[in-house]
């Protein structure tokens, strides 16, 4: 499913347009693959990022993710489900910081 797109992004945005008001979501899904290292920090996975775009809280996920860890996928995926998420393939836009902003009047959303 996931083979055409690099990256997938999940909006903090239901499908019926409210917004998905779940405190520090985006920093508990990505938490299931993050790591803590010894300064006690905590270092995300290359797979899933917490971001926020046009002030949403929101996660990019790399699409290698269902390739190298489909019980991980199948968690994000069954997560965006449940709640309805809006999701999107690929992030568009000049670069202005690591994530850039989504450009969503250009693209139409996605139903997993």
């Amino acid at each position: 499913m996931f083979h055409e797109q690099q990256e997938w992004v999940i909006l903090g945005v239901t499908t019926d347009g409210g917004l998905f008001d779940v405190p520090n979501w985006p920093e508990r899904l990505c938490g299931m693959l993050a790591e803590q290292g010894q300064d006690n920090r905590v270092s995300y996975s290359e797979y899933l990022h917490p971001v926020v775009i046009n002030g949403i809280p929101s996660v990019v996920m790399l699409s290698r993710l269902e390739q190298d860890d489909p019980a991980a996928c199948a968690i994000v995926k069954q997560f965006v489900a449940e709640h309805r998420l809006k999701t999107r393939s690929g992030r568009v836009g000049e670069a202005t910081s690591r994530y850039p902003l989504v450009q969503s009047e250009r693209r139409e959303y996605i139903k997993w």
